[in-house]
């Protein structure tokens, strides 16, 4: 751990500030809806993002193999921020996958809401997808900048 502290303060102040801002705005979107789904029970009905990060993966056991596919972009992106400590090049293409999983479930119609296979059309998207999608997005850029600066160097 203490290796892992000395290789964070060689990291630029820009990658240090955007891994920063992006665990402050992953958690801050734990504390919001991530999206609203149309159920005849409940028109408004939503989806905790606190509990899709901590138990989507389990998406996989009932079936949702799409889901579980875009839940994955939560550890790659804490392996993104290992890569980053630790100096590698890969970083920064890693830093896209979760981007990239994030838009995917941006444009899904409906999800997965139960076992039994039935899906319910998603009407929005709330504040939690968008600071979840956000904190992808400044770790991206915060790493594109630092690897620039470390090239040019």
């Amino acid at each position: 751990m203490k290796k892992y502290y000395s290789l964070f303060l060689q990291l630029s102040w820009i990658t240090k500030a955007s891994i920063c801002i992006s665990l402050c705005l992953l958690v801050l979107s734990l504390s919001q809806d991530a999206f609203y789904i149309d159920r005849p029970e409940g028109p408004k009905a939503y989806l905790d993002s606190s509990f899709l990060f901590f138990l989507g993966w389990m998406s996989f056991l009932g079936g949702g193999l799409v889901p579980f596919i875009i839940w994955l972009a939560n550890p790659l992106y804490f392996l993104t921020i290992i890569f980053t400590v630790r100096h590698d090049k890969s970083a920064l293409f890693l830093s896209l996958t979760p981007i990239i999983l994030a838009s995917v479930f941006m444009m899904l119609p409906s999800i997965l809401t139960s076992e039994s296979g039935s899906t319910a059309e998603i009407t929005s998207r709330g504040l939690g997808f968008y600071l979840w999608f956000s904190t992808f997005i400044v770790l991206f850029f915060g790493v594109f900048i630092g690897q620039k600066q470390q090239a040019s160097t």
